[in-house]
């Protein structure tokens, strides 16, 4: 296998969390604050311990998300940690939560991911309309990527680096945190990756209009 790199050092980026200068928001409003970064930085760490090493072109990787921290936060560690840049960044899923949607504007935002596809179900479109319209905006509006839902209940993610590393992950497990025992496989496989891929962009080219 080959080892990841060393973890990044996570910081205190997250909205509405303390920050070093004093803050003069009421006690328990930073308190609570506090306690969230605390809980997030325990959620990074956890994120990190799942892959320790990578597989090898041609080798899987087998493992299980315990519920708690989102999937989401372990694409982000890979993507941080890994030594060359993810220049496309495809997943389907479920279901994602607004947390979600910021974890991908952050990487966005800070050139780790070229380009970004995000295909849900339509039943999260519906159902939870508010968060998936939120994602529209922030990810296709305003930073160009690609946000489309259909009849799809699959959960890959597809990594590509600009070293020629395709990877894929497959699984149990939507984008955000639902507290039960989730299977994951990351599979080091360029043909494979491309086959997933092929079929999540015609269900996107199919669904082009959820965006519009």
């Amino acid at each position: 296998m080959i080892p990841m790199p060393t973890a990044p050092t996570f910081t205190s980026a997250w909205p509405g969390l303390p920050d070093a200068k004093p803050s003069k928001r009421p006690g328990n409003v930073r308190a609570k604050a506090f306690k969230a970064e605390l809980r997030r930085r325990a959620q990074l760490k956890a994120a990190s311990d799942v892959l320790p090493h990578l597989p090898r072109p041609g080798e899987s990787l087998h493992t299980l998300l315990t519920g708690t921290f989102d999937f989401c936060l372990l694409i982000r560690v890979i993507i941080e940690a890994y030594p060359a840049g993810c220049d496309t960044l495809k997943i389907t899923t479920l279901a994602f939560s607004r947390r979600n949607t910021a974890e991908l504007c952050r990487l966005l935002d800070a050139k780790l991911v070229g380009k970004l596809t995000l295909l849900a179900s339509d039943f999260m479109a519906k159902s939870n309309a508010s968060v998936y319209q939120g994602a529209v905006e922030e990810l296709a509006t305003v930073r160009g990527q690609t946000v489309a839902s259909a009849r799809c209940h699959a959960k890959i993610a597809l990594l590509t680096f600009a070293d020629g590393t395709k990877l894929v992950f497959e699984g149990s497990a939507n984008l955000r945190t639902n507290k039960n025992v989730e299977q994951m496989t990351c599979i080091n496989d360029a043909a494979l990756h491309d086959w997933h891929a092929a079929w999540i962009d015609a269900e996107v080219t199919r669904h082009a209009a959820d965006t519009a």
